[in-house]
């Protein structure tokens, strides 16, 4: 128990990850196994129409993993824990199914100032098949990809009138 308290601290009753100083920028293999990843829970997701989370980070081996995927709510999810030896590199979850009733396709401005709170990244799949990945040290989130560049929700329909930048801070979103 005293290894897992080093990788987690209780906030509003609730275990979140320590904050991480990367010994490394984020890689094009993270971004890899990311992408993939996403891949595999988007459909459950849009089924769903709920936001599913978790953590990517390192297993015991230096492999990249992710964190069981969980059932969030329809505009929210807060991940379980990280295993002891599972070391977190980044926050993830995904924005459930197209809504043209929300601009699911950006991160909100809650997505981004969580991540800047815990003082861990985050990535981000939306709907349209985007993915984006919140910088918590620079408080800005970058889109990675473009549409369909993971699993796409098949009733997504780009919203000319809801433009999508590639980097945004706090007060753009």
């Amino acid at each position: 128990m005293v290894a897992l308290l080093l990788f987690v601290k209780c906030v509003d009753g609730y275990l979140e990850p320590e904050p991480i100083n990367r010994i490394q920028p984020q890689s094009a293999a993270e971004i890899a196994f990311t992408k993939a990843f996403f891949s595999t829970i988007q459909e459950i997701s849009f089924a769903d129409n709920r936001e599913y989370c978790g953590y990517i980070g390192l297993n015991a081996e230096g492999g990249f993993a992710a964190t069981p995927a969980k059932r969030g709510k329809r505009n929210y999810c807060v991940p379980r824990y990280a295993p002891r030896d599972f070391r977190v590199l980044a926050s993830y979850h995904t924005h459930g199914a197209a809504s043209l009733a929300f601009d699911t396709e950006v991160p909100s401005f809650d997505d981004l100032r969580a991540d800047i709170y815990e003082g861990i990244d985050g990535y981000i799949a939306t709907p349209g098949g985007r993915v984006w990945y919140d910088d918590a040290a620079k408080q800005r989130s970058v889109l990675l990809c473009g549409v369909k560049c993971v699993t796409a929700d098949p009733d997504y329909t780009d919203n000319k009138y809801l433009p999508v930048g590639t980097m945004l801070d706090l007060d753009a979103l």
